[in-house]
């Protein structure tokens, strides 16, 4: 179940930090400065989208910057249509746009680490259930839009009361 970090170039020390706290609590992230591969190719959205279809999750770091950005709005968009679990993270004081009002809104480092409770939520949850069939848990997982639907609710209610 990896957490894909989508963020403007200008935003990179915010991703970084979130990057590094989801690796130390055991959650393997994309970050595409990382990626050998979005480095060098020359088909960038096919890069993107491949490894938003490989994501559980989708981390949009959002900023006054992000509104020049392309492709942040692209990665919302592409993992909107997937239903991968969907949070922002606030850089600043500006006003987010309100299409993101949809899923919850992180603005503190307190707020990854309850982002990483319901993650390891989800984890156990998809780790002890049964699955017939030759597909993966996680892709079973992936799929389900309610699991999507319950994530975004349980983390909105964790931010809300500040646990």
């Amino acid at each position: 179940m990896t957490v894909f970090i989508s963020y403007r170039h200008t935003d990179f020390s915010a991703a970084w930090g979130i990057n590094k706290k989801l690796n130390d609590a055991g959650i393997k992230t994309y970050l595409d400065k990382l990626d050998a591969e979005s480095q060098t190719t020359d088909d960038i959205t096919t890069v993107i989208t491949k490894n938003i279809l490989q994501s559980t999750h989708l981390i949009a770091v959002v900023s006054a910057q992000t509104a020049a950005s392309w492709w942040v709005p692209f990665e919302i968009g592409e993992a909107t249509v997937t239903e991968r679990r969907i949070t922002s993270f606030q850089v600043g004081i500006s006003k987010l746009p309100e299409y993101l009002d949809k899923w919850p809104k992180m603005i503190t480092l307190e707020h990854i680490d309850l982002f990483i409770q319901e993650y390891k939520n989800e984890y156990r949850t998809v780790s002890g259930s049964r699955f017939s069939g030759n597909e993966s848990r996680e892709n079973t997982f992936i799929r389900n839009s309610n699991n999507a639907n319950d994530f975004h609710r349980a983390l909105k209610i964790k931010i809300s009361r500040g646990f």
